[in-house]
Formats: C-alpha cells, structure tokens, sequence
C-alpha cells in the first residue's frame, strides 16, 4: 500500500506540474504574441485575460457538479487530452489574423475545461491517499507550482524566441496528452464517489441545489468559504498594491517591485517546503495563526521602510508575508479536503474557486478607489486588516467546536 500512495503522489505532482508548466509557457507565448500583433493597444490581451474569469465565474459551480457524478480520474485524463488537441491544431495556424481569433477561442476552450479539471484534481486527492498524507501532498504540489512560476517564464522567453508561437504551442499541446497519462497510471486507494449513467441539466441544478444546502448545513464549511472569500478579497489589494512598491517606498531605489517578486517567490517555496513538517497535525487554530502571522508580518513593511530604508530588509516583509500564506493556503485546502465528504467535495471545491473569481475583481475594484499608492501605510493597513481577519474567524471556529 505504502508503494502505491507513493506513486500516485509521484504521478499527480508530476502530472499537475506538467500541466502546469504548459498553461505558463501557453500564456506568455500567447501575451507576447496578442501584444506584438498591436503594440498601441491593450485590449486583445484584456480580452485574452478577462475571458478566462468570465467562464471561471459561469463554469467552476458545474465543474464541481460533475467532479461528484463521475470518476474524478476520466475528467482529469479527458480535460488534458482535449487542452492538448486544441494546443496542436492551434500551433498549425499559419495566419496571423486567423491566429489571433483562434488563440482567444482557445484559450476560453482551456478555460472551460479547467472550469472541470480544477475542482475534480482537488477532490481526487482524497482518492489516491490516506488522510494524514493529503498535507503532505499538497505540500507538494504548491512546491512544485512556486518553482514552475518562478523557473518557467525565463524557459519560455527562451522557447518563443528559439521556436516562435507555432513552436511553443506545440509543446502546450504535447504537455497536456503527458499530463494525462501520467494520471492514467494512479490506482485509487480510497472510496471514490458513486458515478452516474446519464446527467440532465435538470439534475445538475438539483445536485448544485444540494451542493449549496450541504455547505449552508455544515456551518465549519460555510465559515470557510466565507474566509477564503475575504482573504482573497484582500490579496487583491495587496496584489494591487504590489506594482507601485517604488511609490510607496520612493525614498528607495528604483527595481523595488522586482525585489518584492523575487522576495514573494523565495519565500512562499520556503513555505512550502515547511508546510509539509508543520502541517502534519491540521487544524482551525493553526490555520488561524498562519494567516495572522502573514498579517503582522506585511505590517513590518511600514516600520522596516521608516527605521532603515533599506532595500534587503524591506524585502523580508513580502518574502514572510508569502511564506506565511503559502502555509495558510495548503492548512486551507488540506482541512476542506479531510473535513468534506467525499461525494460533496467537487461541489464545494467548484464554490471555493467560484467564490474566489469573484472576490478578487471585487477586492481589486474596492481598493483601488479607496487606497492612495503613494501612501507608505498601505501594506501595514492590508496586514492589519488580515490579523484583525484571523482573530475573528478565530472566535467563529472555537464558537462552533472546529478541530
């Protein structure tokens, strides 16, 4: 048994990182290009990005629906093979103007299917290993993802200008059929969820229906989602924020948002390593001291600029911040994972992402009316604001006994 959890982990880590790498490379290769067709405007790009949250919104809900009505592992291998058809037979388009439509077409086809993809990856999990090992497989995951985000856009400056668009989308397309039979290769270990013969649209919002009264029922659950809609809500600001770094801090040197990046990614892969050693023992209260340790530390931005205005120790606030939430994040999706049944987690992993498109455009909007970004207590307002975030969600789950 031992042997095989080990290889499912082995197999999923390295298909989600496979796939993962091919969405990166098939983003930049396609922004540079939309970008490069008219460089005057931003609006194909606007058009390219926006899409994908639309049917991220429209989509996630029905996502979920199907990841609790059939095998899991078949969604998973069927999404990445038809993502990597559609890749091929877009890297074979030779016309630039027919290029351009069928990047965006696409594009909203990979989306659609990761609207799918996504919800059941994350309830298949609770498939392929025991209970106390799914932490250290998200631990795992959310490793192999920092180092991809990191590495991968140097990659694929390499790639576009060695192999061009055609090039580059053709590996995307080879990526996502390895993607999919590396899953093939995972041999479930846990129950898996009761498949159905046939579906109607009629029982997909009855079984959406169920999905919500299930959360509303389960108040840890509905306590939540609520919370990772208002932290997502207030990481759209620090994001936000993130990119007027050097008008926030403008007595110091110019490069300070490149800095801050560079910082965010050390430490969120530092997180994640330590995740694995920290979050052996889940639970509500650790998860809380993880989010507010986040919190007091990006308010150490404000202080740190006031008393040494050095670039180094600036950097240590987001390079914490990130390895704090990097922390929180896979506590997070660890505890829904344990705490969920089996055959409603699709349903509420398609809420959770669905709820977190939609709170971030908010967060994004919000903030950008109310915040000045020249103000040097910005990030120590965002920081408070998720410390103050954490000791009441706190209070809610000691009211309502959450382990």
């Amino acid at each position: 048994m031992k042997d095989v959890k080990k290889k499912n982990i082995l197999y999923l880590v390295s298909s989600k990182g496979v796939s993962r790498i091919g969405d990166t490379m098939f983003d930049f290769a396609n922004n540079t290009f939309l970008a490069g067709i008219n460089p005057t405007s931003l609006s194909l790009v606007a058009v390219y990005q926006s899409l994908e949250s639309v049917i991220g919104v429209l989509f996630n809900l029905f996502g979920g629906v199907f990841a609790d009505s059939f095998k899991r592992k078949k969604i998973i291998i069927a999404t990445n093979i038809l993502c990597g058809i559609a890749c091929l037979v877009l890297s074979f388009i030779s016309q630039d103007q027919w290029l351009v439509y069928a990047i965006v077409l696409t594009n909203v086809i990979l989306a659609f299917m990761s609207t799918f993809s996504g919800p059941s990856y994350k309830a298949f999990t609770k498939e392929i290993v025991k209970k106390d090992s799914i932490s250290q497989l998200n631990s795992l995951l959310e490793t192999t993802s920092t180092v991809i985000k990191v590495t991968i856009p140097m990659v694929a400056i390499f790639l576009y200008k060695l192999l061009g668009i055609h090039g580059v989308l053709l590996l995307d397309g080879l990526s996502f059929l390895i993607a999919a039979l590396l899953i093939f290769f995972i041999v479930p270990i846990n129950e898996a969820v009761v498949t159905k013969e046939k579906m109607t649209f009629r029982g997909i919002i009855n079984d959406l229906k169920i999905g919500f009264k299930y959360v509303y029922n389960h108040k840890s659950i509905f306590i939540i989602i609520v919370l990772s809609a208002l932290v997502n809500f207030f990481l759209a600001a620090y994001n936000l924020l993130l990119p007027y770094s050097n008008q926030m801090f403008g007595e110091i040197s110019t490069g300070l948002y490149g800095t801050f990046l560079t910082a965010e990614a050390i430490g969120g892969f530092i997180g994640a390593i330590l995740s694995s050693f920290v979050n052996k023992k889940l639970s509500s209260k650790k998860l809380m001291l993880f989010l507010s340790l986040s919190g007091l530390v990006l308010m150490l931005a404000t202080p740190f600029y006031i008393m040494f205005h050095n670039v180094i120790i600036l950097a240590i606030s987001p390079a914490l911040f990130s390895l704090f939430f990097s922390i929180f994040n896979i506590q997070f999706f660890s505890i829904v994972q344990r705490d969920v049944d089996n055959e409603f987690l699709g349903r509420v992993f398609g809420i959770i992402f669905t709820v977190a498109i939609l709170f971030m455009p908010i967060g994004t909007g919000f903030f950008s009316v109310v915040l000045n970004p020249n103000n040097t207590f910005n990030l120590f307002i965002i920081g408070a604001s998720i410390t103050v975030l954490s000791l009441v969600f706190g209070i809610l789950f000691k009211r309502y006994n959450m382990s």
